[in-house]
């Protein structure tokens, strides 16, 4: 890779989240590059990108936590009830 959009395109192939500690950031930082530079920057989908996937590896509770959700709230609520969670899985429908 050499130089930044739009003077060079980008090319990612999927499995962005389930993959460290700053998942949440990684993925919010290549959605960030894909609206600014949406002719140079291409994201495809991996398999941890569909919805029971980024479940399983714990996605959703990582984006519960980055919004700054209690223990006690994240013992009690419904993981399929992130806002975030379910726009992230739209992104790659």
């Amino acid at each position: 890779m050499e130089g930044w959009p739009p003077e060079a395109n980008y090319l990612f192939l999927g499995d962005y989240q389930g993959r460290g500690p700053m998942q949440v950031e990684t993925v919010l930082l290549l959605l960030a590059f894909k609206v600014k530079y949406p002719e140079n920057f291409f994201l495809l989908r991996g398999n941890h990108e569909c919805h029971s996937l980024a479940y399983i590896y714990g996605f959703n509770k990582a984006l519960l936590e980055w919004e700054g959700k209690s223990k006690i709230q994240l013992q009690n609520n419904n993981q399929k009830d992130c806002r975030l969670f379910k726009k992230f899985i739209n992104v790659f429908e």
